[in-house]
């Protein structure tokens, strides 16, 4: 049975791309700092008749990421793939910035996920393992945004390290891709669009239907479209396709 890492699993998109991957027969390790979502999400899968662990890890910390590694390969077997999932956003004017807001951007959104690439593929250049990276980015990534210029420069980041580490590790078979994912049906977005009527005068409802106008498919994405593009990229039918940043997003971004 393959192995799968997903960080961030216990709700959201983290729980969507776990319950995905647990149904295309991957055993998932699922890495969250709650550990009740994590009972939860494992209960989903288990229930299904799916393998899963839950390994409470605050990925900030580069010995834990270290640790989830460990343990996946202790308690599962192997690895074969990590999807890089955990992140948080900030929505401020680019003024109202702090440097604190930069620090804890920078470090969940982007640190981590050069961490977690780096440990992975150690074990999977010394296991022999022709594995997968997936990091979840965003269409943010592809432009400029005046009220989250930090998760901006992050998940352009994550763009980034996906092309150098497609790079580095193809020599070893492993493939290294990222997805953009736009408007998602999640409590994050329903944050985003609370701080960002705030500052337009307007409600949350109307803040969320002007951007929804904006996608040319006419519906708001789910957690489980991106799952699905997660699952194609972890699966065979993706062995040849490595260093992309593939949008997910309705038509909203098309570059």
């Amino acid at each position: 049975m393959k192995t799968a890492i997903v960080t961030g699993a216990g709700q959201g998109i983290g729980r969507a791309i776990a319950l995905r991957l647990a149904r295309d027969g991957f055993a998932v390790a699922l890495a969250d700092i709650n550990p009740a979502a994590l009972s939860a999400v494992r209960g989903e899968i288990e229930s299904a008749g799916g393998k899963a662990i839950g390994v409470e890890v605050d990925l900030s910390q580069v010995a834990e990421i270290q640790r989830l590694v460990k343990q996946t390969v202790a308690e599962l077997g192997q690895l074969d793939a990590l999807v890089n999932n955990a992140g948080r956003q900030i929505t401020k004017p680019f003024l109202d910035v702090t440097e604190a807001d930069w620090d804890a951007l920078l470090e969940l959104n982007l640190k981590t996920v050069f961490f977690a690439m780096q440990a992975a593929a150690r074990h999977m250049i010394g296991s022999g393992t022709k594995g997968r990276l997936v990091s979840i980015s965003s269409i943010s990534g592809r432009g400029g945004r005046p009220d989250q210029a930090p998760y901006s420069a992050a998940k352009a980041g994550i763009i980034s390290l996906t092309r150098s580490a497609a790079l580095a590790f193809a020599p070893y078979g492993i493939t290294v891709n990222a997805v953009c994912p736009g408007v998602v049906d999640t409590p994050l977005t329903r944050k985003i669009h609370e701080d960002r009527a705030q500052a337009l005068g307007i409600t949350p409802e109307e803040s969320l239907a002007r951007m929804i106008a904006r996608i040319p498919l006419g519906r708001i994405e789910t957690p489980d479209d991106i799952a699905s593009a997660v699952s194609f990229l972890c699966s065979p039918d993706a062995a040849y396709i490595t260093g992309q940043a593939l949008n997910v997003c309705g038509g909203m971004e098309m570059d």
